[in-house]
């Protein structure tokens, strides 16, 4: 992971099997400051959502029989979350339209061919491209990791913006869900659906689920609507009855529908 001052950390997280009791190793292999140690715990523990009780969620959970036997069925699961709100809006941006292991995919090419990395004993460890790096990519070589001309072009745009001081992404987490939407909006290419999806995975704020996401939508139809594709207005409706938990309990859901 990289750090405020650009020194790049290689990290490993190793989690125990106990979910009543978990715990998180940590491996730094480099050599570094406090500071600079508590910097790397500090992303660790928003990466991994250590911080969040889910006892309040498993409770309102409880109320649901549907909900009841999801939660059983993925007790512990927390939602993980992007190292930057940059890295988590790039992502959702290649995630458009496609399944999410195609997305995966592509991401690992965007990283591999635009990413730095280190290696400690013949293990690679790989950091998310940089918005320069981006900004000064060619449409052409980001074609290259399978991406659309289109979504090359967004992300090109968005990158350059970031890139030049014009926009800090992180400056998002202060805002409210209106307020975040109004200031991405601005952005070709990031829909109400997109920004929906990264307040979830880069920002974690309560109260939004990502209804206009196919994913999400078949999840929610499956379980609730035996398996009739629902709208967008209609995944709105239902999910925003679970308050400021619709966002994790669309997680759970999907989860569920993976297994």
């Amino acid at each position: 992971m990289r750090l405020k001052n650009g020194k790049l950390i290689p990290v490993e997280v190793e989690i125990n099997r106990d979910v009543d009791k978990p715990e998180l190793k940590i491996l730094i292999h480099s050599k570094i400051t406090k500071s600079e140690e508590n910097e790397v715990i500090k992303k660790i523990r928003w990466i991994f959502d250590t911080e969040s009780d889910l006892k309040p969620l498993y409770k309102f959970m409880d109320s649901d029989p549907i909900l009841r036997r999801v939660k059983e069925n993925n007790y512990g699961l927390k939602h993980c979350s992007y190292s930057t709100v940059f890295e988590g809006i790039i992502n959702t941006i290649i995630q458009q339209q496609i399944s999410l292991k195609v997305a995966f995919h592509m991401s690992s090419l965007l990283v591999k061919k635009f990413g730095e990395h280190v290696k400690i004993n013949n293990k690679e460890f790989w950091e998310f491209p940089l918005p320069e790096k981006l900004a000064n990519a060619t449409v052409k070589e980001l074609k290259s990791c399978k991406l659309s001309r289109r979504k090359a072009e967004y992300i090109i745009n968005f990158s350059r913006a970031v890139a030049k001081k014009k926009f800090n992404p992180e400056s998002l987490k202060k805002l409210s869900r209106n307020q975040i939407i109004e200031k991405l909006m601005q952005f070709k290419g990031l829909g109400r659906w997109t920004i929906e999806m990264v307040i979830v995975t880069s920002i974690g704020l309560e109260g939004v689920s990502p209804a206009g996401d196919l994913g999400v939508r078949k999840a929610i139809s499956h379980f609730y609507n035996n398996d009739k594709l629902m709208s967008e207005d209609e995944v709105r409706k239902l999910t925003d009855k679970w308050g400021k938990y619709n966002g994790i309990i669309s997680y759970y859901l999907l989860a569920e529908m993976l297994h």
